[in-house]
């Protein structure tokens, strides 16, 4: 038998006791007691580091970080409206992602994520313990590695963890690993299920530069979530483990095995049955065929150039970050305006290079890595290539759309062209009018222009003719002269080729267009439509200025004749009469930013203008005056709604409302009987100026109605090359205008200018002053001639044949009096000052304007001859 302990005698278990007693009673007693004071040690440790633990979960950085997703702001979609504040013209963002609230996913995407990511989602608190085992036990016993982490571990890593730390490698994974487990607790206790499962959906990439199932799902089928089918939403659950290697788009074969998987899971949760996952693996990938490119910012080609206008003028207030996340910007772009210029200019610009320029064959080669860019591209990359416009997937009979030579057979003498996922046979009746052979113009890998002609959507094949691409380029630009909202504008004949908008950067010299400021100074200066303008020739050290017929001189004509027929002489004279200074004040008050060159030829226009400061400039004719400052952006909301910036009208006063309305009845003359009678087809009240620069390099022609003002422009980019000696403003830019403006206006109500009113007082005084100082100078004029006869008749070796140079007193009128402009816009009108009547003796010398300088520069074409 074993020995009992002994038993105890003590009557107290006091501390004096236990240590006074026998060594052998003391070591009963303390066997008897150990254990309880083991477990109160725990659980006081335990307390502690509870306490300590949870103080590190509430303060620690992992806790701020998981708080400030309250805040969290992911970047999202700016969208750009047109003017009815409904149509979608444009959109750009750095993460093209459309956030949904978690009523909004629907429940196929919710079971598809929760089946391949984490199917105890609602049973655990942020890491899975059950998970974790059963993953490391599959993974110590088979081959094939499983995961362990849950949807809250994988939000916490793509929230907060960086690339460099999910490579590391030994301790620094493991460093990882724990600072994810602490994320997902943080995470769990400040946000519930749903709201993680909110933040996990809008947050995850799935390629091509989506984020989100929204914008997959936009992306990949072209269709909203809710659309979404069992097999769809599979596939999309699927790619965030490696966007790379399961994107559609990138490896089809890859994504499908991961789509069937994901199938398989669902089907194991019970999400759907069995029945149902096998027909979705049984149907193939069908993806929409803009999946395969790049989104363009602008919805259609005709857009491009707004939408692009627009998004530097955002970026320049609000930089790139803020620009491109979520803004939601209200235009003043019509839809139906903005098609129908660049549906006109790209049909003139395509008539002028038909007509005019030849056949060029001029075609661009994709990117390749052969022969520095040279070609030939490998088989690789003319089946990845992309052109931006295929993303559109608009194959309508009738688009002209750029396709990709990939194949030529000599044989057959035809060649294969790519249109995203469509294809077409050129054969020689298919080369357009440059009547070319397939085998001799082509080469795998150029980029060439064809209309299509027929659509085959079953067999994806497409029946087109080829066309060229113009060299010359051209611009159009309508506005709203009561508001200065821009209706329509168009840069160029494509902006996937040239992204120059030739609307806002092209300085181009403007020709006759430039007059009617000249001719806006001498009314201001006093001078009438019917004041009469001499037409006598000028020469000036050598520099003679002639009219588009090749004349140096003409009879005298009132004004409104001479700028209706664009008579280069008179206006030559008009700016001699009222001072060059003067002429460079009256346009800067038009708004024109680009000083007027101080010489006489810029009398002809040969100042350098881009279209849009002309446009604005002549909507001060029709607004009586007034020039509102022209934009495009009407309000900008933030993401919330708020407003960030909303236009508010910026006027200028210019000129008085009886020289504006003047100008307007002058250059109503230039539509009823001058270089632009031909708009008199439209049968609306029109006023407006063509304009023709020297050689015929650039043409122009803006008219207006009482409310809209339209600038056209057409010449050749980057350089002063001839259009072509029947290329005028009256040829070249006004047909564009008049086809433009037939459809813009027939629903918009007839409109009459307002009649200019009685001359102000202190300017009738002004107009007699000039009428005295003019019927002195005629006089004077005629008496030298009389003078110049005599003496030339008392030469005896006289040739009556030789042609003299004229005296610079002989074709020149006297300056005008000093008068006080302002250097910017007014905003109130101001007129010359009263003068007294100039000495009645005015000596040559007098006559030679003080501003005046030689010039040194050719003369340029302002009148644009008979209409075209």
């Amino acid at each position: 038998m074993s020995a009992k302990p002994p038993v105890s005698r003590l009557k107290s278990y006091t501390p004096q006791a236990i240590v006074t007693a026998p060594p052998g009673e003391r070591k009963h007693i303390l066997r008897r007691f150990w254990f309880p004071a083991v477990i109160l040690l725990a659980l006081a440790a335990g307390g502690l580091s509870g306490i300590i633990a949870a103080y590190q979960l509430n303060y620690s950085q992992a806790a701020s970080e998981v708080a400030a997703l309250a805040t969290y702001r992911p970047s999202i979609v700016t969208r750009i409206y047109a003017d009815d504040e409904k149509t979608l013209i444009g959109e750009f963002a750095l993460e093209k992602r459309i956030p949904l609230k978690f009523e909004e996913i629907p429940p196929v995407m919710k079971n598809a994520i929760l089946a391949v990511e984490d199917v105890r989602f609602y049973d655990h608190v942020g890491i899975d313990p059950i998970r974790i085992v059963g993953a490391t036990w599959k993974n110590l016993t088979s081959e094939k590695a499983e995961g362990g982490s849950t949807l809250t571990q994988q939000l916490a890593k793509n929230l907060f963890i960086t690339r460099e730390e999910v490579r590391g490698k030994n301790i620094e994974t493991l460093k990882r690993k724990m600072n994810e487990w602490v994320l997902a607790l943080q995470i769990e206790r400040y946000y519930t299920k749903n709201q993680i499962m909110e933040l996990y959906a809008n947050h995850i990439f799935l390629g091509a530069n989506a984020y989100g199932v929204e914008a997959g799902a936009e992306t990949y089928f072209g269709k909203q979530a809710k659309d979404l089918t069992l097999e769809e939403a599979a596939l999309l659950a699927g790619i965030p483990k490696a966007p790379g290697e399961y994107s559609p788009t990138a490896n089809a074969t890859r994504a499908k095995e991961r789509r069937d998987l994901v199938l398989d899971q669902i089907a194991k949760a019970g999400f759907a049955s069995q029945a149902e996952v096998e027909a979705a693996k049984a149907k193939p990938i069908q993806l929409a065929d803009s999946a395969y490119y790049q989104a363009p910012q602008a919805l259609s080609p005709a857009f491009d150039y707004p939408v692009e206008y627009i998004r530097q003028d955002l970026e320049d207030k609000y930089t790139t970050r803020v620009a491109q996340t979520g803004l939601s910007v209200y235009t003043s772009i019509n839809v139906a305006a903005q098609k129908k210029a660049y549906e006109v200019m790209r049909a003139g610009l395509r008539w002028y290079d038909k007509s005019h320029a030849g056949w060029h064959s001029s075609y661009a080669m994709i990117p390749t890595a052969a022969n520095n860019g040279a070609g030939p591209p490998t088989s690789q990359e003319l089946a990845s290539y992309k052109y931006p416009d295929w993303y559109r997937n608009d194959y309508t009979p009738g688009r002209y759309l750029m396709g990709l030579v990939t194949k030529i057979d000599q044989g057959k003498d035809e060649a294969t062209v790519r249109f995203g996922n469509y294809t077409a046979i050129v054969n020689g009746g298919d080369m357009g009018w440059g009547k070319r052979q397939p085998r001799n113009e082509f080469k795998p890998g150029y980029l060439a222009e064809f209309i299509i002609k027929e659509l085959d959507k079953k067999t994806r094949h497409l029946k087109v003719e080829l066309n060229q691409v113009p060299g010359v380029q051209g611009s159009m630009m309508t506005l709203n002269a009561k508001t200065g909202e821009i209706v329509a504008m168009v840069g160029g004949y494509d902006f996937l080729t040239n992204k120059f908008n030739n609307a806002v950067q092209a300085y181009r010299q403007t020709g006759s267009a430039f007059k009617p400021f000249i001719y806006t100074a001498a009314i201001e200066w006093g001078m009438t439509p019917d004041t009469i303008v001499s037409g006598a020739p000028i020469n000036i050290n050598g520099w003679q200025p002639h009219n588009y017929d090749g004349s140096l001189g003409n009879g005298d004509l009132p004004l409104k004749t001479a700028l209706a027929h664009s008579m280069n002489i008179p206006a030559v004279h008009l700016l001699q009469t009222v001072g060059i200074q003067t002429g460079a004040q009256m346009v800067r008050r038009f708004g024109i930013k680009v000083p007027m060159a101080p010489y006489l030829p810029s009398a002809l226009g040969a100042t350098e203008v881009p279209l849009d400061q002309m446009v604005s400039a002549y909507s001060t004719f029709p607004n009586k005056g007034i020039r509102v400052d022209p934009h495009m952006i009407r309000k900008v909301l933030d993401r919330d709604g708020a407003v960030l910036e909303e236009w508010e009208k910026t006027t200028y006063k210019v000129i008085s409302e009886y020289v504006a309305l003047t100008m307007v009845s002058m250059m109503r003359g230039v539509v009823q009987g001058g270089t632009a009678s031909a708009a008199q087809v439209l049968g609306v009240p029109l006023a407006g100026k063509t304009g023709t620069v020297n050689d015929h390099t650039d043409v122009w022609f803006l008219g207006y109605t009482p409310t809209y003002v339209t600038g056209v422009w057409m010449g050749y980019p980057g350089r002063k090359k001839p259009l072509g000696n029947d290329m005028t403003g009256a040829h070249g830019a006004l047909p564009l205008f008049i086809d433009f403006m037939k459809d813009f206006l027939k629903d918009k109500p007839k409109e009459d200018f307002t009649k200019a009113p009685s001359m102000p007082e202190d300017m009738k005084e002004m107009y007699k002053q000039r009428q005295r100082e003019l019927a002195l100078e005629r006089a004077q004029m005629t008496a030298d001639e009389d003078e110049d006869k005599t003496d030339e008749n008392a030469k005896p070796n006289s040739n009556p044949n030789a042609m003299t140079t004229p005296k610079l007193q002989d074709t020149t009128l006297p300056p005008a009096p000093k008068v006080d402009l302002p250097a910017e816009p007014r905003t109130t009108t101001e007129t010359p000052k009263k003068t007294e009547p100039a000495a009645p003796a005015a000596t040559p010398a007098q006559s030679r304007p003080r501003e005046a300088e030689p010039a040194k520069k050719k003369g340029k074409k302002g009148d644009d001859g008979p209409p075209g």
